[in-house]
């Protein structure tokens, strides 16, 4: 066992919550700091959570589990179809997807992720992989191996669209995600919130009330969004009681409120990666022990049936 994993297990599952945490917010800021453009087309969260949507009925079909992806097939489950047409013309236009003629019937045109964004949402999805590793949901390195094995990679990615389905449908006790998440770009203003919290009660003599700095303008010049935009979804989850901030000395202090149904949301969003990875895991070890039994089947065969060396079997 690793010595981090052995201090985290001494100190139990808030010292493991709190590093995944740590690392999910830190490792998904840093893809997206400075990345105006992706936040401008992936910040809002109808939008998003279709292309990845879309992503998953690409891998789902890879693997025989589904229906390549069109978009008439993600207006059917979405609505919205106005909306995400627009969106799917973006994307197109800013090399994201492709489109596929049906060769059968060319009126019917798949949608084809391109590299750019599988390898995207592949960087984004493996940062919560490693958040399970810390929880010990799934082993430690299993991040590590579905980077490295593209085939393993698609076989995970087409198991997770109940995931699509978890950040689409608000979760009871975790109503503070849900809600920053509505705004543009707002998942990616709780999770700098998150990070500040966390890396500022380390050191903080009141775990109860942890106050930290928040640069308005700053985090709104990283992200590509207006300061006012910025201001207003602080503004409201003030309201809401989710934080209180002092605004004359720049400081902002998380509610329990928030950190807690944060948590339950996240908690529960990693189980779900969790038993994405392990149903993936289970299905290629099942195939292994398939293509094995078939393989000694064909030995057999080849040894009452020397000519089934060139590809065939006598008839019985």
């Amino acid at each position: 066992m690793e010595p981090e994993t052995e201090r985290l297990n001494e100190h139990g599952p808030d010292a493991r919550y709190e590093a995944a945490i740590r690392l999910c917010a830190d490792g998904i800021l840093r893809l997206l700091w400075g990345e105006k453009l992706i936040n401008k087309i992936f910040g809002r969260a109808t939008q998003s959570h279709a292309a990845g949507l879309a992503i998953v009925m690409h891998f789902e079909a890879l693997e025989g589990l589904g229906r390549r992806p069109t978009l008439a097939l993600i207006q059917a489950q979405m609505g919205r179809s106005r909306t995400l047409a627009a969106f799917f013309a973006l994307l197109r236009m800013a090399g994201f997807v492709r489109v596929e003629p049906d060769p059968r019937d060319r009126r019917n045109q798949y949608l084809v992720p391109t590299e750019t964004l599988i390898v995207g949402v592949r960087t984004w999805i493996l940062h919560h992989v490693r958040c399970c590793e810390i929880l010990g949901t799934v082993p430690a390195g299993h991040a590590d191996a579905l980077l490295a094995d593209f085939g393993r990679f698609g076989a995970f990615m087409a198991r997770t669209r109940r995931l699509v389905e978890r950040v689409r449908t608000p979760l009871p006790g975790g109503a503070a995600w849900t809600w920053f998440d509505h705004f543009d770009c707002g998942d990616r203003i709780a999770l700098l919130l998150l990070r500040e919290h966390y890396a500022k009660s380390q050191s903080a003599h009141d775990p109860a009330e942890v106050l930290f700095t928040l640069d308005s303008r700053d985090l709104a010049d990283h992200l590509g969004v207006s300061h006012s935009h910025v201001r207003n979804v602080i503004n409201q989850a003030q309201a809401q009681g989710l934080l209180r901030q002092d605004r004359r000395r720049h400081l902002v202090a998380l509610s329990p409120r928030m950190i807690e149904e944060i948590r339950a949301w996240h908690t529960s969003f990693w189980d779900t990666v969790a038993e994405a990875a392990v149903e993936a895991e289970a299905r290629l070890r099942a195939g292994a022990s398939e293509g094995s039994a078939a393989r000694g089947t064909l030995a057999a065969a080849e040894e009452v049936h020397p000519s089934a060396q060139n590809g065939s079997l006598p008839a019985a």
